[in-house]
């Protein structure tokens, strides 16, 4: 049921994006999988990085030259 209700807020969430729904889940199943933070969106990255504490912070560039960012955990 919890999975269900993330992918209807996706579903809801992804009539607001550049990225394809596809895209999104991906992006979720492996923030799951892998315990990291990831955006795709420069301006989340600030808020990324200052709830890293104890992790591996990193950006870097998309090929669509936008700013994209992680915390490995």
């Amino acid at each position: 049921m919890k999975y269900l209700s993330l992918i209807f807020i996706l579903i809801l969430l992804s009539g607001c994006s550049s990225r394809s729904l596809s895209e999104q889940i991906a992006e979720r199943a492996l923030e799951h999988a892998t315990g990291t933070d990831i955006s795709y969106n420069g301006a989340s990255c600030p808020n990324i990085k200052r709830n890293c504490s104890g992790g591996n912070y990193e950006e870097w560039y998309q090929k669509d030259g936008k700013l994209a960012c992680a915390c490995n955990n």
